[in-house]
């Protein structure tokens, strides 16, 4: 009895036929397998999987593979990145192993093969051994399942076989050595050269023995459309044969949207309209080329709309809530306990979460290291955290797995990840990887071998981006054959991205692959990848039983799009979208705060608060808010305009205090009244702050030195080094990566600057050292340090030491710019008066611990402005005027904690064009 060929039937004509011949193993492939009619369906796959397992072998795991093919790379490659041309490589030599029955009889000869490159003859090299070294341990690769599924000489059995629309060579051979006298296959096939590779298919059958089956072909079935939709008939026709057919308008459209949120939220607004009309949610779905691309905008919006969407395709664990945790983790690990890198690890959404309680300790702490972390952990969380600890000698598989395991239990990801469907599935996935990395269990690994093997778990294993059941799916247009839905939504429908451009394999191209397909190696080309992506529409087009939509952004990722061919190849041109209704109660909030702040008030305010939603509500003002913010009108509360007077003769300035002031009164504003400061950070490198207050501690503790000993050289080296280490200790210095050497640096560069006469004149004698002071100056309270004071022949010199080049700025003059001194008056009239007050001040002087020099004032700075500036001062205070207006150039700006308050921008030039901010 021969075996039979069927190629008029159409897929869903096939379930209903196979499904009443009950002698037949039924097998479909496994993207349809979900909506066969018969649950026990199996696969080409399951099949083959069986018979291997009787020959006592098993597909080697992801890990697994990767790590043989590293491990045999370098003995037919002399590259420098292993790990990097393993990862290019690996997907080729899947491709080499799936594309003929036995690699090793089909390499080509080095020697007489001129027109493959020599990274070609590696690569095949690397796959021939990396095939032997997977044999000599039981083990296959998955791309060559069917090739070893032949060798193992399979019990022969009565099959129907649906859903391989255009079978691959290793596929046709298995169908062709499994199946038994009887066996039933059905290839859709048209005259069309869309279906080149079918009819090659058939050939190849034919020749093998198999023959055409007619008579038990159902009178029903068609091969482009099912009955049921017969108005889809003529855009499979035209597209098949470009014929010039004007499809019905109401059973195809497309729109162009603006932009690439606007598409999909002008999709999922027409799904939710039908599915308010009653349409069941299995008669629609949101077909996209690109998943991983158009996936997660769809799955946001989807919820903001409350509209259930499936989206199944694969994506690898380590873009997951868990997997990125992992890979934190290892960071952590490695590189042992820094503080950035730990600090993210511990406030993961799947971590602890610790509360402001211990990040306040924790950033004035700043630990580096485990020891430092686990001694603030253990004072302030509920988690232990001993077991992150890396033990730095090698353990075997079992014992590193079962340590990760032990994290997980410490840190509940059990029912941490059980929160999200997606979570909770990729650390199920991730526990039975984890089984696969644990053998051998006798085997040791070193840490770094062990994290390798996390790291490629994580780029392997995969999850769906959007499990669980019911809901409208999301499916590319391969995932669509076989299927049948009345709605059919298929978005980006853009040049370039559906049909996707055809480009180069960067490890075989397609001039490297004719060259092989000569050998006997047959990879798909250009054409066939073409064909394969056209033929994919093409059954796309049959799954449409009632209206097809297409759509497109003009505008993705800032760059123009251009309607995809296959509009054009359909006669369809793309319209502008009808107007949307309102989808979601977050789209209404936006409509409302379309209109103008008029209206909005006269809603506000017409309404009582139980009439209006609350989130509305304070959206409309803050939007009230914002929008005066960015208008000319006068700047008010909201810039910093309170009206509301500043009692300050009890309010002790600084000088920087009163230079904030002078150069942004919104600066002071901010950090004083409003208390908006940063939290108390310790420093983590060495700040501009940092560094100016060991330079000011060294330096007083040289002078000490050399005026209680005057033998002592204040440049020594020796001496320099000692008080170096002492001014460390005094400040508690915070320790710094690489400190050591970046030490001896600064003290260097201090020793060429205390060597210049100019620190330390010959008929100066310092008579006091970083003396604090507290007095009045022009009506204010005011206190400082003063870092040094020298009595000279003429009289007393005040020295502020500066770790800049520059002298620092000062308030505002008349023309905006911060050029009027400010530091030093104020120590000439109040220090220097409350210290010495029967001394004459010759001058006070900035001097720079960097140049070594005075930093002086320039000729033209205004300093007659200065009762001015001070009368502006007192001005914002006594009427509570603090508006954001920081000098011409910005200078205020450069060290102010307060930009994401005060939104300066070009908003502060319409600002200053109006009235009432004076």
């Amino acid at each position: 009895m021969p075996r039979f060929i069927c190629t008029d039937l159409s897929p869903q004509s096939q379930a209903i036929w196979q499904a009443q011949q009950a002698n037949f193993t039924v097998v479909t492939s496994s993207r349809l397998a979900s909506r066969a009619i018969n649950s026990k369906h199996q696969s080409l796959q399951d099949l083959a999987h069986k018979h291997i397992q009787r020959q006592k072998q098993v597909c080697a795991s992801p890990i697994k593979a990767q790590t043989m093919f590293r491990q045999v790379l370098p003995s037919v490659s002399q590259t420098n990145d292993l790990l990097g041309t393993a990862r290019a490589w690996m997907p080729s030599v899947k491709t080499l192993l799936q594309s003929c029955s036995n690699l090793q009889l089909s390499l080509p000869d080095r020697k007489c093969d001129r027109e493959l490159s020599p990274q070609t003859h590696e690569l095949l090299s690397a796959a021939a051994h990396y095939q032997t070294s997977l044999h000599e341990d039981g083990l296959i690769d998955t791309s060559e399942l069917y090739w070893r599924a032949i060798d193992s000489a399979p019990v022969i059995q009565q099959l129907l076989i649906y859903g391989y629309f255009q079978p691959q060579a290793p596929e046709l051979a298995w169908i062709d050595a499994l199946a038994a006298p009887g066996s039933v296959i059905f290839l859709p096939l048209d005259d069309a050269p869309l279906f080149a590779k079918t009819q090659a298919a058939v050939d190849w059958l034919i020749q093998s023995g198999w023959e055409w089956l007619q008579a038990t072909t159902p009178s029903t079935s068609r091969l482009h459309t099912t009955a049921d939709a017969p108005t889809n008939k003529s855009l499979c026709e035209t597209f098949l044969d470009s014929k010039d057919i004007e499809p019905p308008v109401e059973s195809a459209i497309a729109y162009s949207y603006g932009t690439f949120e606007s598409e999909i939220r002008g999709t999922l607004s027409q799904v939710k309209a039908l599915r308010s009309a009653g349409i069941a949610e299995k008669d629609i779905a949101i077909v996209a080329r690109d998943e991983r691309s158009y996936g997660p905008k769809l799955l946001d919006i989807a919820w903001e709309y409350d509209l259930p969407l499936r989206a199944l395709y694969a994506t690898p664990l380590v873009t997951t809530r868990l997997g990125a945790w992992v890979t934190l983790l290892l960071t952590v690990v490695e590189t042992q306990f820094p503080f950035e890198e730990t600090a993210k690890l511990l406030s993961h959404p799947l971590c602890s979460n610790p509360d402001s309680d211990f990040w306040g300790v924790a950033r004035q702490a700043h630990p580096e290291g485990f020891s430092a972390w686990r001694e603030i952990a253990n004072n302030q969380l509920t988690v232990d955290i001993s077991n992150l600890e890396r033990v730095r000698q090698s353990r075997r598989r079992d014992t590193w797995v079962e340590w990760l395991m032990d994290v997980f239990r410490s840190f509940s990801f059990r029912s941490r990840c059980a929160r999200w469907p997606r979570e909770s599935v990729a650390f199920n996935n991730l526990r039975k990887a984890l089984v696969e990395v644990s053998k051998p269990e006798e085997e040791q690994l070193s840490w770094l071998a062990f994290k390798q093997q996390i790291e490629d778990l994580l780029e392997s294993v995969t999850v769906p981006a959007q499990p669980g059941r019911g809901g409208v799916e999301l499916h590319s247009p391969a995932s669509m054959m076989g299927g049948q839905y009345a709605h059919v939504f298929v978005v980006g429908m853009a040049d370039s991205v559906l049909p996707p451009v055809v480009s180069n394999d960067p490890v075989l191209d397609f001039f490297e692959r004719v060259s092989l397909s000569n050998q006997g190696i047959h990879l798909p080309s250009a054409t066939d990848s073409f064909q394969k992506e056209a033929l994919d529409f093409y059954f796309l087009l049959q799954a449409a039983t009632g209206q097809l939509t297409f759509s497109y952004p003009k505008l993705k990722d800032r760059k123009e799009q251009l309607p995809s061919p296959y509009l054009a190849q359909l006669n369809i041109a793309a319209t502008t979208p009808p107007e949307l209704p309102i989808s979601s109660q977050e789209e209404l909030r936006r409509s409302v705060l379309s209109y103008q702040l008029e209206q909005q008030k006269s809603v506000v305010e017409g309404q009582s608060s139980t009439d209006i939603e609350e989130v509305l509500a304070a959206a409309i003002r803050a939007f009230e808010v914002e929008s005066h913010r960015e208008s000319a009108g006068a700047a008010n509360e909201y810039d910093g305009i309170i009206d509301q007077p500043f009692d300050y003769s009890d309010w002790t300035f600084s000088v920087s205090q009163l230079t904030n002031l002078g150069q942004c009164p919104f600066k002071w504003f901010a950090d004083k009244v409003l208390t908006l400061g940063n939290p108390i950070e310790a420093d983590s490198d060495l700040s501009p702050s940092l560094r100016g207050n060991l330079y000011h501690q060294v330096a007083e503790l040289l002078v000490q030195a050399v005026q209680e000993n005057p033998q002592l050289a204040i440049s020594d080296l020796a001496l320099l080094k000692e008080k170096f280490l002492e001014a460390e200790k005094k400040i508690d210095f915070p320790a710094l990566p690489a400190w050591e050497m970046r030490r001896e640096d600064h003290m260097r560069k201090l020793a060429t600057v205390l060597r210049k006469p100019d620190f330390w004149p010959e008929d100066a004698e310092p008579v006091a050292l970083e003396e604090k002071f507290k007095g009045e100056w022009e009506g204010f309270k005011v206190t400082g340090r003063v870092d040094r004071i020298d009595r000279t022949p003429n009289g007393l010199v005040l020295i502020d030491y500066k770790t800049s080049a520059q002298r620092p700025k000062g308030l505002k003059d008349s023309n905006g710019k911060a050029n009027i001194d400010l530091q030093l008056q104020l120590y000439r009239e109040a220090a220097a008066t409350e210290m010495f007050p029967d001394e004459t001040v010759t001058a006070a002087q900035y001097f720079s611990l960097t140049k070594g020099k005075e930093l002086k004032l320039s000729s033209k700075a205004p300093q007659h402005e200065l009762p001015d500036a001070i009368a502006s001062c007192k001005t914002a205070l006594n009427k509570g005027h603090y508006p954001v207006q920081p000098d011409v150039k910005r200078d205020a700006c450069r060290y102010c904690d307060f930009d994401l308050v005060c939104r300066k921008g070009s908003r502060l030039t319409r600002k200053e064009n109006s009235n009432g901010t004076d």
